[in-house]
């Protein structure tokens, strides 16, 4: 990921959490929110992906994760910058019922509802 750089701490989790907007998708659930230092044009932007346990064993969770950030590395260059995004698997998600195009298809839908693109 060329401009963007991981989310790791629990304070900035709850913040997107708190202050964020989200779109639900039919696989995903996507959280959204401006960083705190977004007045710079070409500001970073921060991205994080969780996965629930019950998504199944570590093989199809990590997947999943493989198939969330690939995605987001073909759309990164058409988002703004300046922002936190958060995607969050649901729980009744299985690793072989989706491909990669689902994901997809779900991952745009709601960057647009969420205005994310420039």
């Amino acid at each position: 990921m060329k401009y963007t750089l991981r989310i790791k701490k629990d304070k900035t989790f709850r913040y997107i959490f708190k202050k964020g907007n989200f779109s639900k998708g039919k696989y995903i659930v996507v959280h959204s929110c401006l960083t705190k230092a977004s007045n710079d044009a070409f500001s970073n932007n921060f991205f994080a992906v969780c996965v629930s346990k019950k998504n199944g064993n570590s093989v199809q969770r990590n997947r999943l994760k493989r198939l969330a950030r690939e995605i987001y590395k073909q759309e990164e260059e058409k988002l703004k910058h300046g922002l936190n995004i958060v995607i969050m698997f649901k729980k009744e998600t299985n690793s072989k019922e989706v491909n990669f195009y689902t994901i997809k298809d779900d991952i745009i839908q709601c960057f647009e509802e969420l205005d994310l693109y420039e």
